[in-house]
């Protein structure tokens, strides 16, 4: 069973617990990646490569304070393309603004640093967060949708059932977009998931997962971080950035 999270963003807690080693029977099947939202060192991320993990969620954009760019993002995708981590970014919005700014915002800023943008996520979780008027949510999911494809940008959604039917009323609008769940019981590894994607049924038409956060606030390498899996198949960051480039998606 899922619990109602209201935010598990990495570092929104005062103690994290130490992540276990990966799962030799999971790695059989599926890829693992991490979620942050803080600065991580080269050393951090060579880390957490050597420790059998193929790509980073990086957070892009933060809704503190009014909803900015995250100051680390740049520095953090360089360590982690360093590492020859799959880099992903996504968007923990700032409720009050279009979706459409915030992701110009993110955009317009990788952009500028030199990096190919493939696809950006955006973060539609913890409920209380969100206005209370379910039209005001999706018009905000809406125009982040819009700006990503009207920039060739393919966009994902993370969230779960829960999160999706509080927030948009269960709306089967997005149910093309590439899906990102999360699951889990609590905080540390004893409220883990399955690092599978056997527990997830389908809802508001989507049918198929890319992505499932099944660990939350654990401690790794030296950062707070989410844990996540991803089916085997996808593309290394070695093999994706071949004009030396740094690309953001595409790896999930």
């Amino acid at each position: 069973m899922t619990t109602f999270k209201e935010d598990f963003s990495p570092g929104h807690f005062n103690h994290a617990f130490p992540a276990p080693r990966l799962n030799a029977a999971a790695k059989a099947t599926y890829n693992f990646a991490v979620d942050i939202t803080a600065y991580g060192s080269s050393s951090t991320f060579q880390c957490l490569y050597k420790a059998g993990y193929n790509a980073v969620f990086i957070q892009g954009y933060s809704p503190a304070s009014g909803g900015s760019v995250n100051t680390n993002l740049i520095q953090n995708l360089n360590n982690a393309g360093a590492a020859s981590l799959g880099n992903e970014v996504y968007v923990t919005p700032a409720t009050g603004k279009a979706g459409a700014t915030q992701f110009d915002a993110v955009f317009n800023k990788l952009k500028a640093s030199g990096i190919n943008v493939r696809s950006i996520w955006l973060q539609v979780t913890s409920p209380i967060n969100w206005s209370n008027n379910i039209q005001t949510n999706l018009d905000l999911i809406q125009s982040f949708v819009s700006r990503a494809n009207a920039n060739g940008v393919s966009a994902g959604i993370y969230t779960n059932w829960y999160d999706w039917q509080q927030i948009t009323g269960s709306y089967k609008g997005f149910s093309g977009l590439r899906l990102w769940y999360w699951n889990a019981l609590g905080q540390g590894p004893n409220a883990e998931s399955p690092a599978t994607f056997d527990d997830f049924r389908t809802f508001a038409g989507r049918v198929k997962p890319a992505v499932k956060q099944f660990a939350v606030n654990e401690e790794l390498c030296g950062l707070t971080l989410n844990r996540n899996v991803f089916p085997q198949g996808s593309k290394s960051a070695a093999e994706d950035n071949v004009d030396k480039k740094l690309t953001v998606g595409g790896f999930i």
